[in-house]
């Protein structure tokens, strides 16, 4: 019983101990502000040679695609199968499946009704 105690106790502490690693990140990156998080040369002209890629695309000043907004919209999307039976109810679905039904068992038999008669009319000929 002491040994399982121990484990939640061990467990929760390390649990803390992360938890408090990381609000102490996010206080250090608050602290550091607009500015990058690394001050390393390489990263950051790593940076401006994408932010010129960027304003020479979109024809921008420097300054214009620094400022860019990260954001990104979230489109709606809408199902195609509730778009294309918009204000159908299942009811009136229901009843042109059976008529489709009906109709392609009329179409069927009427085809085997033909096929038996021209059947017929090959052995008649024998």
């Amino acid at each position: 019983m002491f040994f399982r105690r121990s484990l939640q106790t061990s467990a929760a502490l390390r649990s803390d101990l992360v938890r408090e690693a990381f609000v102490n990140k996010i206080k250090e990156f608050g602290k550091i502000g607009a500015e990058l998080s690394t001050k390393d040369p390489a990263v950051k002209k790593s940076l401006q040679d994408e932010l010129n890629r960027v304003a020479q695309k979109y024809q921008l000043d420097n300054a214009a695609a620094a400022k860019l907004s990260p954001a990104i919209e979230s489109s709606q999307v809408e199902s195609s199968i509730a778009a294309a039976y918009e204000g159908v109810t299942i009811k009136q679905l229901l009843e042109q499946v059976k008529k489709e039904e009906t109709d392609f068992l009329a179409r069927q038999a009427a085809r085997r009704a033909e096929e038996a008669k021209r059947s017929g009319a090959l052995s008649g000929k024998q």
